[in-house]
């Protein structure tokens, strides 16, 4: 591609929206440039999910859907009407990639596989004949009157009738989410706020947590704690790592956690309770554990624990309240009864930090709601740009919401518009 002879649309960033936006440029006509700086697309994208990528979450309704966004919620109802996440799950499904949708109306591939959704992509910019230009690395704009000319890299310059940014936020800068596209809007004049980890997993100050990593619960609730006073609750799945705690229910709280710690530091520390059996109240689960210490009152303590909880976590909540593993259920006090159940419902941990962006599923902050025009995406005050997905000022939960974010966004910048 030369200055001589520019394309239409050159797209920056080969992720989910970048390759949704060039691809649907594509569709529509229009020749198209794609240019990404990894040696391949959809690195991140890769792994998402754990690698299993939850492509989207099935909410049927685009205002309910919206609410999950916080302050742009009204702003995302255009986007999100016109490609809303049952006609993501069919564009998927009808390209060859059949999906099921899980628990919280979580939708991943049949096969759990992140490959297949890189692989629809692929094939969509393939249908469309979209160049891709691997491992150009982009420096920034040349612009002129409120215009975009051109895309300045470190391997040329090139030109276009219009752009679409597309390169994500700082979460994961390892898959090359470093926070370029901020700068260059930044330059631009347009408002950005520069952006800090978001859906992040949290430290704790115990050692002994890395003994459990890689256990994970399907259902848990999580509380925050300063002294006497009850901060929050989240619930959901979770799972332990070396440094402590991460999986949705932790991610969806971590903003708040760090928000808490910043107001509360004087008055304490920061303890998070682990509740192990959400859906039962503790005068429930106390007669619960009567009536099973009642019928096996010779089995010792640490072993009917075990039928109650994982393993794994059987000496820790006897260790943390101060219980003797090796007591007969027959042996136990009703103190020491009431004690275990405290423990069930409100395991304790201690905060630490959250994780930093290496970590982060998500970076809050980017270029601000009022920059854009929803119903192209493309930049109020420089027309011929559009932005997508991380780029943009917007606060979600895990679930699919990001991805869910990626393709609508990137399917309306890449609608053909003329200047």
């Amino acid at each position: 591609m030369t200055a001589a002879a520019p394309c239409d649309v050159i797209v920056v960033g080969g992720g989910p929206a970048g390759m949704m936006a060039a691809g649907r440029a594509a569709e529509k006509g229009e020749s198209v440039l794609l240019v990404e700086k990894n040696p391949s697309l959809g690195r991140k994208l890769l792994i998402s999910g754990g690698g299993r990528c939850n492509f989207t979450n099935a909410e049927a309704d685009p205002r309910v859907l919206a609410e999950r966004y916080g302050d742009a919620k009204h702003a995302l109802l255009s986007p999100f009407s016109k490609f809303p996440p049952a006609e993501v799950m069919e564009w998927f499904a009808r390209r060859g990639m059949p999906y099921k949708v899980e628990a919280n109306q979580r939708a991943f591939p049949v096969d759990d596989s992140a490959q297949s959704v890189l692989g629809v992509l692929e094939r969509y910019l393939v249908e469309g004949k979209v160049e891709v230009r691997r491992g150009f690395e982009v420096t920034g704009f040349e612009a002129e009157s409120e215009k975009i000319l051109a895309v300045v890299g470190r391997q040329g310059r090139l030109r276009a009738g219009r752009f679409v940014l597309a390169t994500g936020g700082t979460s994961r800068p390892e898959t090359g989410s470093t926070g370029d596209g901020f700068l260059w809007l930044k330059a631009l004049g347009l408002r950005v706020r520069f952006p800090e980890p978001s859906l992040v997993p949290v430290a704790f100050r115990e050692p002994w947590v890395a003994d459990l990593a890689g256990l994970a619960l399907s259902d848990a609730g999580i509380e925050a704690w300063v002294g006497d006073e009850r901060l929050g609750r989240q619930r959901g799945k979770l799972l332990f790592t070396h440094f402590g705690l991460s999986g949705p229910v932790v991610l969806n709280f971590a903003t708040e956690l760090s928000r808490w710690r910043s107001q509360t530091a004087r008055r304490g520390d920061l303890i998070l309770k682990l509740d192990l059996f959400p859906d039962v109240d503790s005068r429930d689960l106390d007669r619960q554990l009567v009536n099973l210490f009642a019928v096996q009152p010779g089995k010792k303590l640490k072993n009917a624990l075990g039928t109650l909880v994982a393993p794994r976590l059987v000496g820790r909540i006897l260790s943390s309240g101060n219980l003797d593993p090796d007591k007969s259920l027959a042996q136990v006090t009703r103190v020491e009864r009431e004690a275990l159940g405290t423990q069930l419902k409100g395991f304790p941990f201690t905060f630490k930090k959250l994780m930093d962006e290496s970590r982060a599923v998500v970076s809050s902050g980017g270029l601000h709601i009022e920059e854009v025009d929803w119903r192209t995406m493309s930049c109020k005050k420089i027309p011929n740009l559009a932005v997508t997905g991380d780029l943009l000022d917007i606060n979600r939960p895990s679930g699919g919401f990001s991805l869910q974010l990626c393709w609508a966004t990137g399917r309306v910048a890449g609608e053909p518009r003329s200047f």
